[in-house]
């Protein structure tokens, strides 16, 4: 009955030496006849990383011998002839041979069929779901008889039925005519043996049913035999989505474009009407007191002479102003030397005094050990020169007399830049105004443009320097 017995069964001593070992056991661990295997030690059939442990266990369970399966819920192997490892259940039951004590070892290898069926199915299953998180859907092409084999989602796609058989050509031939050339140049590529067989493009399909289109971005691989394409792999994603995003993005950009363009055009007008409004307020206030003067019965020749100078003088300095804004505007590279202040300041005081336009006391507060700094003399002066007339309106407007403006320079702590500001007794400017001040376009005067004070902003900053209001000061 032992030997007969369809499990595999084994006898062992207290010392763990096999007595007995029947046909089954023998088949299934690869023995020729009971001869190969009787006579060893039960640790012969024990991976060699686990034969130390065994001996203790075995010596524990010979102490205290019980019927009970082996391994305490662990999973078990055991060494076929050739050095394999099958997975076995052991169970144990102590004998009792006339006083010496054996135990009756049953082998039991499990099927593991169903166990395998079943993480087969929820391997599929995991990658099913991961296709249609994923939206993809997977093709495998037979490259030498022209057949296709696609899953649900490629049929959806392509619209073709269920069970409706699907060739290389009718998926080539759903591609939208004026993606053909890419899609071809990319299958070129991808099936050149001395290439990598990678394949990527993307094109519009127009589904077969209902004639719709939709992009897709398809992966794929190719695989040779002796030098010939014999098969490709990949997935297919829709990303139709994605490419009416991207078109809305390009609208977005070129209508973004053209408003930024506009916007553009509307600071350079505004700013050559800034840079010219002042020359021309001037010129008009001058041909006013000539004509004033020629309406009297005496003119005054040299009332005449003076504001005629005006005229001129303010002429040139609104040509000259349109030439320096548009070389600025035009971002050409800023021309830069060493400025003397001091210098820079009295010619400045000199040309105001001309324009008899604004009434204020001006008064400098220059160290007479003032180093040049570099920076654009045009720029610099021009600045100023925003500044002043920015003050002398606004105390005007005010009704502050007398009107006193001061400029005021000095080293930085650090000795490495020159700090200029220029004070007037004027009320100030509201917070709120003044977090607005160097914005383009923003202004508080009715006539005014707003382009004053960003466009010195910005010359500042071409120089590297800085630009900022301070209610303090």
């Amino acid at each position: 009955m032992f030997d007969a017995a369809a499990d595999a069964m084994l006898v062992v001593d207290a010392e763990g030496n096999i007595l007995l070992a029947n046909r089954s056991v023998q088949q299934m661990l690869g023995y020729n006849d009971d001869g190969d295997i009787i006579g060893k030690t039960v640790e012969t059939l024990i991976p060699e990383r686990h034969r130390e442990r065994h001996c203790q266990h075995r010596q524990h369970y010979s102490a205290k011998p019980t019927q009970r399966a082996m391994g305490n819920g662990n999973n078990l192997v055991v060494l076929t002839s050739d050095g394999q490892e099958l997975p076995v259940d052991i169970g144990l039951s102590p004998i009792n041979n006339h006083g010496k004590h054996l135990v009756l070892a049953t082998f039991h290898f499990p099927d593991h069929s169903q166990k395998d069926k079943k993480a087969l199915w929820e391997s599929e299953e995991r990658l099913r779901l991961a296709k249609s998180a994923a939206g993809l859907g997977v093709f495998d092409f037979n490259l030498l008889n022209q057949t296709a084999v696609c899953d649900e989602r490629i049929r959806e796609l392509w619209g073709f039925a269920e069970n409706e058989p699907i060739t290389y050509g009718q998926l080539t031939g759903s591609i939208h005519p004026q993606d053909l050339p890419g899609r071809n140049a990319a299958m070129q590529r991808a099936l050149d043996p001395e290439g990598d067989g990678e394949y990527q493009v993307e094109y519009r399909v127009i589904n077969k049913k209902d004639k719709s289109e939709r992009w897709v971005a398809t992966t794929g691989k190719v695989f040779f035999s002796n030098g010939s394409a014999i098969r490709m792999v990949g997935v297919v994603r829709d990303i139709s989505n994605q490419k009416k995003l991207e078109r809305d993005l390009r609208r977005q950009q070129a209508e973004m474009e053209r408003l930024a363009k506009r916007q553009m055009a509307a600071q350079t007008v505004a700013a050559i009407a800034h840079e010219i409004n002042q020359p021309l307020a001037a010129i008009s206030a001058y041909s006013e007191v000539a004509l004033h003067s020629l309406s009297s019965d005496q003119p005054d020749p040299d009332q005449l002479a003076h504001t005629l100078q005006g005229c001129f003088t303010q002429a040139q300095r609104a040509g000259n102003s349109l030439h320096e804004l548009l070389a600025f505007l035009q971002q050409s590279d800023t021309e830069v030397e060493a400025i003397d202040l001091n210098a820079l300041l009295q010619e400045l005081i000199r040309s105001i005094g001309k324009d008899d336009l604004y009434d204020f006391d001006l008064s400098l507060e220059l160290p007479d050990d003032l180093p040049r700094f570099i920076g654009n003399h045009t720029q610099i002066r021009k600045v100023l020169l925003n500044l002043l007339y920015n003050a002398a309106e606004a105390m005007q407007e005010a009704a502050i007399f007398p009107a006193t403006i001061t400029i005021q320079a000095e080293l930085t702590a650090d000795s490495k830049n020159v700090l200029v500001s220029v004070r007037d007794n004027g009320p100030g400017i509201h917070p709120e105004v003044a977090q607005r001040l160097f914005e383009p376009f923003f202004t508080t005067k009715p006539n005014g443009i707003g382009m004053g004070l960003k466009i010195s902003h910005s010359m500042i900053e071409s120089m590297g320097g800085k630009l900022w209001m301070d209610n303090a000061t």
